[in-house]
């Protein structure tokens, strides 16, 4: 599972496709700003944005295609005398996200400046550079892994075995930076905790080079005492076991360290984490340089992650310093993206300290400058930092309308917070060149897109576009409704066709629930996907909501879940329901529910602790959170040590005797993340409990999704016979 975004990344068909899908994603046909950054592009005509008229752009404006994938490619062509493909430079990574899994294709990696590329082809390290011929800098290395080139071109690194290596380039040495990488132990890779809930699932490069590739820091891990755990293919005669460490909640945790490497003489300096007791038992949640490259930068947090501390370290000697402490008594806190930096030295840091994500602006002592976002609305994703204007564009929400975007322009000193979007949805924009003018395009459930040229200081142009709504598109209306004790729920539904109030519908929901991973989102859905069970979806509603923890309101809000997973996520769903219930023609005893992963645990939770749901799905859940991984479970649950009650309270091991109405459970033998050993667990305790209202499915060496047309059909036949 992951941190933010959502635990489970898998698109499994037991949920609609969403328009997270679309969220961020320049529509077809719309406007954008030309090269010189003052016209605008248009359906093939170049426009004045002020008069609408059209117009050139000024010569030595337009830009010519980047050729350097193909320089690359001729050149190594005349080099190897091979030829070689576009396809062969492509990166194509492991078939899973097991630890050191070689990639099917290790690919090119390319300087920041474009001016140089790292490529290994048969075994061969070669180097390409602009204007000059390619050279060989290394043989050999056939089963490297996690090539890595710096931002000029100036060094090149990557794992061979289980060991660190590094070539200057000028030098073209080979340098070995690490001796003892074993089985347990790691360096400059990760173990599958770290990738998994830390850097990002199938990311398992952990080293990183300095600005001017003079130093490399690297990670490393130390498995020694991590339990194994075995992952079964039973098809063949003789079962083939894969072993993975996998930490389970509570259990021993993999040890990481922090070394910067120098290149040039093979020197490393472990940095200096001696401040933190080993009762801490710390994570390294993130790394990178300072813009200069004179000192590193890494994040730290305690194992259940209740403080998170930003450090400075001196990439020579290694010693470090505590810039900032984000910490709560009451909630997590969660890993947060890494200093913006600006021209002056100050940088912005990303906070949840008032139960809601904003930016507040940093000098590089640690002294708070100013906030320069602030509401009780959560900021977002950045747009565009004008250093020169002294401005910040970003996305984020409005305080009672969290299920879409808007875009907004702060000053870096806090004095004014501008929102520049206007209209109902999920708003994508770009400024021009001075910031002056913005291109919005946006789309909502009702509508399916338009863009609007509008200032940013206030005040529309023009509107550029409007997406028609084709006569039999779906209508999804939203409301707000308010939960038994006020708190306020975005809930969505959508009637079938043919839809007769007269009749009475049963209720299908689908649910995920991890915290702040929506399923209401305020964007128009651009493939639609069925519920299953369904080959139209004629006779049933379909239900959306986003419980509070699962919002993206803020902290105040996602911390409902904490040390308490399913709890107040069921009471939000029967809310729910209730009020969907009042309608006439949604039928109460007819309701269903659906989910993977999380949503599956959901699934079974709801079904266990709750009396309003007939049937339901529960795709590859944790039914148990001792079953499930240290860095994920004691995030929002603390050890199992530490918050006993609340791992009984979550479980649906424990309340399987309390299964009310029929429940479908499904797994794949092979899921690594979540263990099939889940679903036998709760099998066992069903059948302890006398319980007959269940049934099981499982997909041999499927993983944590499954592509099984066999699971679409099982869906919907067990939806008709059972709902």
């Amino acid at each position: 599972m992951h941190s933010t975004p959502p635990l489970f990344r898998i698109l499994i068909p037991l949920l609609i496709a969403t328009a997270a899908a679309a969220q961020g994603r320049r529509q077809d046909g719309d406007a954008r700003w030309g090269p010189d950054g003052k016209h605008v592009l248009f359906g093939g005509t170049v426009y004045d944005p002020l008069t609408w008229k059209e117009a050139e752009l000024p010569a030595g404006t337009r830009t010519r295609r980047d050729d350097t994938l193909r320089a690359v490619r001729t050149a190594l062509g005349k080099a190897t005398g091979k030829q070689v493909s576009g396809r062969l430079l492509t990166r194509q990574g492991p078939p899973n996200n097991l630890p050191r899994t070689p990639d099917r294709r290790l690919g090119m990696r390319m300087s920041a400046d474009r001016s140089t590329a790292a490529v290994i082809l048969d075994g061969d390290l070669w180097l390409w550079s602009r204007g000059a011929e390619p050279r060989k800098l290394g043989s050999g290395l056939a089963s490297a892994r996690h090539l890595a080139i710096s931002d000029h071109g100036e060094s090149v690194s990557f794992l061979d075995g289980f060991d660190l290596f590094a070539i200057d380039v000028k030098r073209g040495e080979k340098v070995r930076l690490t001796k003892d990488g074993s089985e347990n132990t790691f360096n400059g890779e990760l173990d599958w905790v770290y990738q998994e809930e830390v850097y990002g699932r199938g990311r398992f490069a952990a080293a990183w080079w300095s600005p001017q590739g003079s130093h490399l820091a690297f990670l490393r891990i130390d498995e020694r005492g991590v339990d194994t755990f075995d992952i079964v293919d039973h098809l063949p005669d003789q079962l083939t076991i894969e072993q993975l460490k996998y930490p389970k909640a509570g259990r021993t945790n993999p040890r990481a360290t922090l070394h910067v490497a120098r290149p040039s003489d093979g020197a490393v300096v472990a940095v200096d984490i001696s401040k933190y007791p080993k009762s801490d038992e710390i994570l390294i949640v993130r790394v990178g340089w300072t813009p200069q490259g004179d000192e590193l930068v890494y994040m730290v947090q305690n194992r259940e992650q209740t403080w998170l501390d930003l450090n400075f370290a001196d990439p020579q000697t290694g010693a470090s310093r505590t810039v900032i402490r984000e910490q709560s008594s009451d909630s997590w806190v969660a890993r947060l993206p890494m200093p913006r930096w600006l021209k002056d030295g100050t940088f912005l840091w990303e906070s949840d300290r008032t139960g809601f994500r904003h930016f507040y602006r940093y000098g590089r002592d640690g002294a708070l400058r100013n906030a320069v976002s602030q509401g009780e609305w959560s900021a977002q994703d950045v747009i565009k930092l004008d250093e020169e204007r002294g401005t910040l564009a970003f996305y984020g929400h409005e305080r009672d309308y969290v299920i879409g975007r808007h875009a907004y322009v702060a000053t870096l000193d806090g004095s004014r917070q501008t929102q520049v979007t206007r209209g109902r949805g999920t708003h994508t924009v770009s400024f021009n060149g001075d910031g002056t003018l913005l291109l919005d395009a946006f789309h909502n459930l009702e509508n399916p897109g338009e863009q609007w040229l509008r200032k940013a200081g206030g005040g529309d142009l023009r509107q550029i576009r409007a997406a028609a709504r084709g006569a039999d598109a779906e209508t999804v209306k939203w409301h707000r409704i308010k939960a038994r004790d006020g708190v306020m729920l975005d809930v969505t539904y959508r009637l079938p066709s043919g839809f007769d109030p007269a009749k009475k519908y049963p209720v299908w929901i689908q649910t995920y629930s991890g915290p702040a991973s929506p399923s209401v989102r305020d964007a128009w859905p651009r493939a639609r996907r069925r519920v299953p069970g369904a080959t139209a979806n004629d006779w049933y509603v379909v239900l959306q909501v986003n419980v509070r923890s699962a919002s993206t309101q803020g902290m105040k809000y996602s911390k409902y879940c904490y040390r308490s997973f399913g709890v107040q996520a069921v009471r939000d769903l029967e809310d729910a329901i209730d009020w969907l219930c009042t309608h006439p023609w949604a039928d109460r005893a007819r309701v269903g529910i659906s989910g993977w992963s999380f949503g599956g645990f959901m699934t079974a939770f709801a079904m266990t602790h709750s009396d309003r749901f007939k049937c339901g799905i529960a795709g590859a859940g944790v039914y148990d959170w001792r079953l499930y991984d240290t860095i994920y479970t004691e995030r929002y649950m603390a050890t199992p040590q530490h918050n006993r009650e609340g791992y009984d309270g979550s479980s649906v091991v424990k309340a399987a005797k309390n299964l009310r109405g029929h429940l479908l459970l499904v797994h794949g033998t092979m899921d690594d993340n979540v263990h099939f050993q889940n679903t036998v667990q709760l099998v066992h305790a069903l059948q302890q409990a006398g319980k007959q209202n269940f049934e099981l499915m499982i997909y041999p060496r499927s993983r944590h999704g499954v592509g099984s047309r066999h699971l679409g059909a099982l869906q919907q036949k067990f939806i008709r016979e059972r709902l």
